[in-house]
């Protein structure tokens, strides 16, 4: 779904609750799910793009090179979050980066740097169909 975040950017958003095997014994979201519920944000975007259906299997075939995670506060158990997405590319690298909210409030944000690697592990140019789809995308600066 597109909405308008509190700060008037139009994004890709997605929304789940947290569960409870996500958690510690005091309910609060272990660190590293925050790079699980990103990897969620970023397929549901490839799906909501129609990406699924390219031959490369774009969800797949995007290899992590860097990630990044600012933790502002932390997500508890049953907790609903609300994960805006925005895209860019820069030569043979894409950049997906997440603001994760909690009732309006900011609790992370991300970012995820990908490539395209063939089979001998050389990087290779990104499907030109992704291109075109990222250069309609709406990035709004640096969140991170």
């Amino acid at each position: 779904m597109l909405t308008v975040c509190q700060d008037q950017e139009i994004v890709l958003s997605y929304e789940r609750h947290v569960h409870v095997y996500e958690t510690d014994l005091m309910g609060i979201v272990h660190h590293s799910n925050y790079l699980r519920f990103c990897e969620e944000a970023r397929v549901f975007w490839c799906k909501k793009k129609g990406l699924l259906n390219l031959e490369d299997k774009a969800v797949f075939s995007l290899t992590v090179l860097e990630t990044k995670v600012k933790h502002v506060k932390p997500a508890k158990y049953s907790d609903l979050i609300r994960f805006s997405v925005q895209v860019k590319i820069e030569g043979a690298r894409i950049f997906f980066q997440y603001k994760l909210y909690v009732a309006e409030q900011i609790i992370c944000k991300a970012e995820t740097v990908h490539c395209n690697l063939d089979l001998n592990l050389k990087v290779r140019r990104l499907n030109s169909e992704l291109i075109k789809m990222v250069e309609n995308e709406l990035w709004t600066g640096t969140w991170l």
